[in-house]
């Protein structure tokens, strides 16, 4: 049985899930929404052509990555526009990807894998021609892929797909985990604090002045 995790504030996803009671996080029930997504997420790929699998899974990757950091940083209700959204800094895969790794939420061989899944997406996104996953640079980034539980031989779809998935589970776990800073409290100098520090260093001067 899971222990309940306290602190909807540190579980933003969670709470936006709708499996928060007070304020309490029930991660089983985390974890069987999740995975019944990914069961429907994994259903859905078989269904798609090389391009769209590709380019389908990168993107749930991304968004997963994007859901595990809005959960790992201090909230503030202009988030999404100061960070993810348009040309902000976690605007991008890679950018996500980055922060990640530096926040110590993936790991370098997940971040390699990563920017492997990122490159074979691109390949598809940004070629015209008619192509699919046993295009020989795809193929070999394919069987680079450390994530795939598949033999080495294996079609270079099914590692694809196999590396995706074994990531996310990784994202998905290090999301429950995840526990955000609170914001940090204002600390803006008082009025009568300012004026004490200019007559300290009125008083400092004018004895300084004296010495002289």
């Amino acid at each position: 049985m899971f222990r309940s995790l306290r602190s909807p504030k540190k579980h933003r996803l969670l709470l936006a899930l709708g499996i928060l009671q007070g304020d309490i996080v029930k991660p089983e029930e985390f974890i069987n929404k999740r995975s019944q997504e990914v069961l429907a997420f994994r259903k859905a790929l078989t269904k798609e052509t090389d391009r769209g699998c590709a380019l389908f899974a990168t993107s749930y990757l991304d968004k997963a990555l994007s859901d595990l950091l809005y959960c790992a940083l201090a909230h503030d209700k202009k988030i999404k526009n100061d960070l993810f959204e348009g040309n902000a800094p976690l605007a991008s895969f890679s950018s996500r990807i980055k922060l990640a790794f530096y926040l110590g939420k993936i790991s370098k061989i997940e971040r390699r894998d990563l920017d492997l899944l990122r490159k074979i997406r691109n390949e598809f996104a940004h070629n015209a021609d008619a192509i699919d996953f046993e295009v020989e640079k795809i193929k070999s980034q394919c069987g680079e892929l450390s994530f795939s539980y598949h033999e080495k031989d294996h079609r270079p779809r099914g590692h694809f797909t196999a590396a995706c998935l074994g990531i996310l589970a990784n994202i998905h776990n290090e999301t429950l985990l995840c526990q955000a800073p609170e914001i940090k409290a204002d600390n803006a100098p008082s009025e009568e604090r300012k004026k004490k520090a200019r007559d300290d260093a009125q008083r400092k001067y004018e004895e300084a002045k004296k010495n002289a």
